[in-house]
């Protein structure tokens, strides 16, 4: 605790009389007041130590005299200062000085979210999702250290002059609703704002921040509360018996994708509501993208008036401001405070009654949710929207038997009896879960088929040329890898072999020749043989198919070889050894007969039985003696 002492000089000639501020703890030097509340003044200060803007909440003396709220006040300050966040006011320092208790926080340049709607009525929707989604983050980090706001409104939200939301009064808020539900039955807030359960009573929680953010997101929109009253107590009554309106009955331009959002954050049964402010910003910014772009928060904030360094603001709109409030503790079970008091209670109780039961009775509220498992989404939007409820799409789960986009799950269960409004959370089937595709390369048809088909996928087959593949073997398939959906198709690229090629032209080549030329061209060779007068024996005559005609790899080549003509001279076989007349008979096609002149076997022929020019004809024969 601090033991310095403030200085205060009295205040100049036209002001509300007392003392002003000029030094805070020898070390803030007080240079404006900036705005005052329900807790006290808060005044833009210099800090003398660390040479740096700061913002000063000074609160009002008569709150040093409550014990309780201080006690509570440097347990929460302490809390509020570990917070540290983009979109939360740091809290830098605190203490009390000559019986004034203060709160150092940073000073952020900017205007507040009551002086936006001040001066502009209402925001677009594209700008309010991002004030929203902003303070979202800033209750996240909050709601993770403990701490529940209990005060978010209008005033407590910031918008520097970059256009960062910025989120203030944390620790102190709750200081000082909390030192003010005592047990004579109060509940501090701006009633405004109040949940349901903070208007009962009962402890909050962070869903009861997302309560009055989504009271605040309707004001955004619509430039109106959803609940006005005379007193605070109606105001009190309404948030707990009514529905918050769709901000598009207000509003026609509102999408209704932020009407389903406003329903689900403001829903009277805090169960209800988004379980936490991540998954409430998670939604928000779902359905961002479908709004129309606006211009920017930064220019927004700049569009507005200067403020003189009195305090005064040179030009604003005027707009029902919200106050902190102390208004009576709704509780379930009351005591008796007096004859008069009762029967006044009793009276009220029963113009309300009536009240209640027209609206509940004569006007229908609520609906059974119906079923609309297995119906597409669209389909199940529909029929949900005509019974009167809210609808949320909540991320889809993969499902073998419901068709993709189909409605798996509904929350609350079909047949279940809801007040209109409220909303219905839809879990689309993503269809059957994907499985891995498995490589097939190398394999062939059969053996692919049955592993895709133990992956639960179908196969289909396209044949492919490859020089280098043996054929029916798989050279690739799509997808190559990765996931498909269950009974999906694999397209496999099966080899066919070489491509198709030219016929080579063999016609007047030896058969020796023709035959290495077709085979060396991946062809297999069929030979024929027919007599000829015009080509020399042994020479190819015909070939099928022709030359430059493109056959499959491995296909039949038919050449035809020439014996020569069928009628010829003899020819001349003398002086030749026994290998060499048996060659020249071949050719000619003579059955040729060895015979020794000699007792002992010859080698050279020395005779022969056909004299050499007399006609023969293919396959006569000749006998040759050897000597």
């Amino acid at each position: 605790m601090t033991t310095s002492k403030s200085i205060a000089q009295p205040e100049a000639a036209g002001g509300a009389g007392g003392q002003a501020l000029v030094t805070l703890d020898g070390r803030y030097h007080i240079v404006e007041r900036i705005a005052a509340g329900g807790m006290g003044e808060v005044f833009r200060a210099q800090d003398a130590v660390l040479a740096r803007e700061v913002a000063i909440k000074v609160l009002h003396r008569s709150l040093a005299g409550d014990q309780q709220f201080v006690d509570r006040f440097r347990r929460e300050a302490r809390a509020a200062a570990v917070l540290s966040h983009p979109n939360i006011v740091a809290v830098y320092d605190w203490g009390a000085v000559d019986g004034i208790y203060y709160m150092v926080m940073e000073f952020v340049r900017g205007r507040g979210v009551r002086d936006l709607l001040n001066a502009n009525g209402r925001m677009e929707p594209a700008q309010a999702a991002e004030i929203i989604r902003q303070t979202l983050l800033a209750l996240e980090a909050a709601h993770s250290q403990g701490i529940v706001h209990r005060d978010i409104k209008p005033e407590n939200i910031l918008v520097t002059t970059g256009g960062t939301v910025k989120v203030a009064d944390f620790g102190l808020a709750r200081a000082f609703a909390d030192s003010r539900a005592t047990s004579a039955g109060t509940v501090q807030g701006t009633v405004q704002y109040l949940s349901p359960e903070q208007i009962r009573g009962e402890p909050s929680d962070p869903r009861s921040d997302l309560y009055s953010l989504g009271i605040v997101t309707y004001e955004l929109l619509t430039g109106k509360l959803p609940f006005t009253g005379e007193t605070a107590m109606s105001i009190a009554y309404k948030h707990l018996s009514g529905r918050v309106p769709r901000p598009s009955s207000v509003v026609p331009q509102v999408p209704k994708e932020l009407d389903g959002f406003v329903l689900s954050a403001t829903d009277r049964d805090r169960e209800l509501r988004p379980e936490n402010a991540t998954e409430m910003r998670r939604d928000l910014e779902s359905l961002m993208p479908s709004l129309s772009p606006n211009r920017s928060l930064a220019a927004v904030v700049g569009d507005l008036p200067e403020v003189t360094l009195d305090g005064d603001i040179t030009e604003q709109v005027p707009l029902v401001a919200s106050t902190t409030q102390t208004i009576p503790r709704v509780e379930r079970t009351r005591r008796r405070r007096g004859k008069k008091a009762l029967g006044l209670l009793l009276l009220v109780l029963a113009l309300a009654a009536t009240a209640w039961g027209a609206w509940a009775y004569v006007i229908p509220h609520s609906a059974n949710v119906p079923d609309v498992i297995g119906l597409s989404v669209d389909e199940a939007r529909a029929q949900l929207d005509k019974a009167g409820f809210s609808v949320k799409i909540a991320d889809g789960v993969y499902k073998l038997q419901i068709p993709e986009g189909h409605v798996f799950q509904v929350t609350p269960k079909p047949g279940t009896s809801l007040e209109r409004d409220t909303t219905v959370t839809l879990v689309p089937s993503l269809g059957p879960k994907p499985v891995d595709v498995p490589s097939v390369v190398g394999l062939t048809i059969e053996e692919a088929t049955r592993v895709l088909a133990k992956a639960h996928l179908a196969i289909r087959a396209t044949e492919r040329p490859s020089e280098v593949i043996p054929v029916g073997e798989i050279i690739g398939q799509a997808p190559a890898n990765g996931q498909l959906p269950r009974d999906e198709t694999v397209e496999v690229f099966v080899s066919s072999g070489p491509p198709p090629r030219p016929v080579p032209n063999v016609v007047g080549r030896t058969q020796a020749e023709a035959t290495e030329a077709l085979e060396s061209a991946g062809f297999e060779v069929h030979v024929k043989e027919k007599f000829s007068t015009e080509m020399e024996r042994g020479d190819v005559i015909h070939q099928s198919p022709a030359d430059g005609i493109k056959e499959d790899y491995g296909s039949e080549v038919t050449i035809t070889i020439s014996l020569g003509p069928k009628h010829f001279p003899c020819p001349e076989f003398r002086g030749l050894s026994r290998g060499a007349a048996q060659t020249l008979a071949d050719q000619y096609g003579l059955q040729v007969t060895f015979s020794d002149a000699a007792a002992y076997p010859g080698t050279i022929v020395t005779n022969q039985s056909v004299t050499v020019g007399a006609t023969m004809t293919y396959g006569d024969p000749i006998t040759l003696y050897l000597v």
